[in-house]
């Protein structure tokens, strides 16, 4: 199955998730969270692209727990 959103949607949620949250939800865009992401690549001179496929990997890792907590969550109350 591809993914059209991997690597670089999840990586800037992932950016997006750990910046900051007003009462309206997080502050960041996608597209602030994709400029931070290349300037974090350059400054550790990797390529966006690796960095990018590493954010989602740890974003999809993070969507996965979440869903299995829900999925506990609902198991307790039925």
């Amino acid at each position: 199955m591809t993914d059209s959103r991997y690597p670089y949607t999840y990586a800037c949620d992932y950016i997006r998730r750990a910046g900051p949250v007003a009462q309206s939800g997080v502050v960041l865009s996608r597209s602030d969270a994709s400029l931070i992401r290349c300037q974090i690549a350059n400054a550790l001179g990797m390529d966006d692209h690796e960095l990018a496929c590493k954010l989602a990997d740890a974003e999809r890792d993070i969507e996965a727990q979440a869903q299995e907590t829900a999925r506990l969550i609902d198991a307790l109350y039925q």
